[in-house]
């Protein structure tokens, strides 16, 4: 059985990266923060990928954890996005299973220099795409076998 690969996103840095949620979330933030939410929970439930996404703010909810489920968080006072990231990083057992999605550089050399690997949001939406790809085509193959 393979390790388990764990992509931990720094949700601001994706939206401000991502023209249309930018411009969501100029609008609706908090509408911007759930579509973001969801896409990152689809990826989460339907590839190899465990998924944390993690904003900055002072929304007051703390870390929500459902077994089996994409793991949100939002920072407290006194935190940041980047500094949990990093902790979260620096607490894995292996953190060369670690990837962080981030268009920050200094967050990236961080996270680097941690073990783990970094991807842009650019990358992210094209993993979101390929993802979206072979699950279509999986349904495609199970729907030609099924007999219902």
């Amino acid at each position: 059985m393979a390790a388990p690969k764990y992509l931990l996103v720094d949700g601001h840095s994706v939206i401000y990266h991502w023209v249309e949620l930018r411009a969501l979330h100029a609008r609706r933030p908090g509408k911007c923060r759930e579509v973001l939410a969801r896409l990152l929970g689809d990826l989460h439930d339907t590839s190899e990928w465990l998924v944390t996404l993690v904003f900055d703010g002072k929304m007051g909810a703390p870390l929500t954890v459902t077994p089996g489920r994409m793991a949100l968080i939002y920072s407290q006072e006194g935190q940041t996005a980047d500094s949990i990231i990093e902790r979260l990083v620096g607490q894995a057992a292996d953190p060369a299973t670690v990837s962080v999605v981030t268009a920050d550089g200094a967050e990236r050399v961080t996270v680097e220099s941690l073990g783990a690997a970094v991807f842009s949001p650019d990358w992210l939406r094209d993993e979101l795409q390929r993802v979206n790809s072979d699950w279509e085509t999986t349904l495609s193959q199970v729907r030609k076998q099924a007999k219902w």
